[in-house]
C-alpha cells in the first residue's frame, strides 16, 4: 500500500491545532508556482502527494503544464498561462483540483480563451473561489512569479488577497535586530525562543489563543 507523502509549509507552532487542517492535492498536471505570496520551491514539492494547509484563506499560483496532440499524432507540451485562485478552507479537509479536457490544440487554445477549473473537496463539491490570469504566456526562467504575485495582489483585481501582497523577510534578519522584539533578548534567551516570541507577537489574537491552548495541551516531557 502506497503511504502517501505530504510537505508541511509554515510555522507549525503557530498552526490552528485544535480546528480543521487542509491537505492540497498536487495534481501531475498542475506546476504549483506561489502559495500564499511564497515562491514554491519544485524541490521541496518533489514526491508529495500534498501540502497540508492551515484552516483560512490561502491563494494559489500555478500553471497546467500537458502534453496535448497536434493535428497529427505527435504531441507538444502545453504551458497555459500562470493563473491565481483564491479560496477559504473554512471547515474543508481537503482540495482537489479539477481540470477541464485538454488532449488536443483544440482544447489548449479553448482553455486559453477562456480558462476555467474547480477546486473540489473530499466530497467532490465545489469549492467557491476566484480565479483570474496573473499574466501572458512567458517563460519561466524570465518571470519571478513571487514579485507578480504580490503586485497583482496589491491591484485589487479579481482574486487579489492583499494580506500576500506583504514581503515577508528573512527571520534570522529581523531577529539579528532587538526592536523587533517588545524587548531586548536575554543572553540566556536561545534562537528558537527568539523566534517563537517575535512570531507571537506578529500574530493575531485568534492564532495566539489556539497556540497557547495547544501549549497547554502539550506540556515539555
Amino acid at each position: 500500500m502506497k503511504i502517501g507523502l505530504y510537505l508541511t509549509l509554515g510555522c507549525t507552532l503557530l498552526l490552528p491545532c485544535c480546528g480543521w487542517a487542509t491537505t492540497l492535492r498536487l495534481a501531475t498536471d498542475v506546476e504549483l508556482l506561489v502559495l500564499d505570496g511564497k515562491k514554491v520551491s519544485s524541490f521541496l514539492l518533489k514526491g508529495a502527494d500534498g501540502i497540508e494547509l492551515d484552516n483560512g484563506p490561502h491563494q494559489l499560483v500555478f500553471r497546467i503544464e500537458k502534453n496535448v496532440r497536434t493535428n497529427g499524432r505527435e504531441q507538444r507540451l502545453y504551458l497555459s498561462a500562470p493563473l491565481v485562485v483564491s479560496f477559504d478552507t473554512k471547515e474543508i479537509s481537503q482540495v482537489n483540483f479539477s481540470l477541464p479536457r485538454l488532449e488536443n490544440e483544440k482544447d489548449s487554445e479553448t482553455f486559453d480563451n477562456a480558462p476555467r477549473l474547480q477546486l473540489l473537496d473530499g466530497s467532490a463539491v465545489a469549492i467557491p473561489m476566484k480565479m483570474d490570469v496573473l499574466a501572458g504566456k512567458t517563460p519561466a526562467q524570465s518571470t519571478d512569479y513571487e514579485v507578480a504575485t504580490r503586485r497583482y495582489n496589491k491591484a485589487e483585481k479579481v482574486a487579489s488577497m492583499p494580506q500576500f501582497a506583504v514581503v515577508m523577510a528573512d527571520d534570522s534578519t529581523l531577529l539579528s535586530r532587538t526592536s523587533e522584539l517588545d524587548s531586548p533578548a536575554r543572553p540566556s534567551d536561545t534562537l528558537t525562543e527568539q523566534r517563537l516570541k517575535y512570531w507571537f507577537m506578529q500574530a493575531d489574537k485568534p492564532t495566539r489563543e489556539r497556540f497557547l491552548l495547544w501549549a497547554k495541551e502539550h506540556p515539555s516531557p
